[in-house]
């Protein structure tokens, strides 16, 4: 894959990710993505007996229709080709921790953005990347953030 083609995924990652993130509405509990050319070679495990995409809906639809904590399929990260396309949904992501990275600690952030982080170095994966009413959206390539927008002042928040 040439530096070209990345660049390219990881705007086309960016913008689903904000698609997402703009239809998701109130109860949107965040979503993880990784981009793999092997998806079988990542550390993976179904959280839910289900992890292969039921509905043949374009990718931002599928992902806004499970981004919310009541569908089972919310929690974990979900997989997708270098074309966009879902190949499994709800894994338990472990890649494994590089030392020598650089983390910014200066923002709020928690498990799935180090996964996401830490995930992206591994040979197969492209890009990784993250999204969620309170961290904001992040996207990842060889151990680099390559996006990054905070938090939007969220609509649906309740005064208080």
């Amino acid at each position: 894959m040439t530096v070209a083609d990345a660049s390219e995924i990881i705007e086309q990652l960016v913008t689903l990710l904000e698609e997402v993130d703009a239809d998701a509405g109130s109860e949107f509990s965040g979503v993880g993505v990784i981009v793999s050319t092997n998806p079988e070679s990542l550390p993976i495990v179904a959280l839910r007996p289900t992890s292969i995409p039921f509905h043949d809906a374009a990718t931002a639809t599928m992902l806004t229709h499970i981004s919310h904590h009541r569908h089972e399929h919310h929690d974990g990260f979900h997989v997708l080709t270098p074309d966009f396309k879902i190949k499994k949904i709800a894994q338990y992501f472990s890649p494994p921790i590089v030392p020598w990275l650089i983390i910014d600690r200066k923002k709020r952030f928690g498990g799935r953005y180090l996964a996401a982080l830490f995930g992206s170095m591994l040979p197969t994966v492209v890009a990784t990347g993250i999204v969620s009413r309170d961290f904001g959206l992040a996207v990842f390539h060889h151990g680099d953030e390559k996006f990054y927008r905070p938090a939007i002042e969220n609509k649906y928040k309740t005064p208080g």
